[in-house]
């Protein structure tokens, strides 16, 4: 009872905020020095990305990940500070992590603090070091997933839940779990140790992998036109 009337309270605080003076500063400075709504530019786009979100429809752990990595994601782009940032992205929310967040909205926390505090009531550390085998030590990638969707996901996660280890190292194991099929295109290439190294070589082997798709259409269309069989190309 007591935490639904938090979380009405967390509701009407923050429509009276947004109606009543939208640039006005609060307790919530984000780290960049944004402004509460950000610039006129900065709240329409806000407002797009978080339509795309997916709104809390479980409380597995798995699902809350998902979204509030999510949701860090567009934090991460500093568009809008703190305090604006969670009364946005109540309506997207449910259950015990709707009543965690409207707390922090009363109690004035930052979004880091959020996120400590969230990390700790809800992923305690069985429930966190599952989660890290899942969605990153064994979370292998499959043969028709988009690689750089796959990366981002791991990458995401790796931050999310403060995995702790070397950036080198969290390479290695991305590297060594993508599917066969992109290790062959990868073949040609250096061994990435860094996120910006592993990005640059995404893009390199999606391209081999363009210009292979496209050789085997061209060189289909020209075995039917001619009443031949296409040789075979490796993948």
């Amino acid at each position: 009872m007591e935490s639904k009337q938090h979380t009405q309270t967390a509701h009407a605080s923050a429509q009276s905020d947004v109606s009543h003076d939208p640039t006005h500063k609060g307790p919530f400075e984000s780290d960049c020095g944004s402004h509460v709504g950000g610039s006129s530019n900065d709240v329409p786009v806000i407002v797009e990305l978080l339509l795309k979100v997916q709104s809390l429809s479980s409380d597995e752990p798995e699902a809350i990940l998902r979204l509030v990595g999510k949701l860090d994601e567009i934090h991460s782009l500093g568009l809008v500070d703190d305090k604006f940032f969670v009364i946005r992205i109540l309506p997207l929310l449910s259950g015990a992590v709707l009543s965690f967040f409207g707390e922090c909205l009363r109690n004035g926390m930052s979004w880091e603090q959020c996120k400590r505090e969230f990390l700790r009531e809800f992923f305690p550390h069985f429930v966190r070091e599952m989660l890290i085998r899942d969605n990153i030590v064994f979370n292998f990638h499959q043969e028709r997933q988009p690689l750089r969707d796959y990366v981002s996901k791991v990458f995401a996660a790796a931050s999310f839940l403060q995995y702790k280890a070397m950036e080198e190292e969290l390479v290695g194991r991305m590297v060594m779990n993508l599917h066969p099929t992109v290790l062959t295109h990868a073949a040609f290439l250096d061994r990435p140790r860094l996120w910006k190294d592993l990005i640059n070589a995404v893009g390199l082997i999606e391209e081999h992998s363009s210009v292979l798709r496209e050789r085997k259409r061209a060189q289909t269309n020209f075995a039917m036109s001619s009443g031949c069989s296409a040789p075979s190309l490796e993948a």
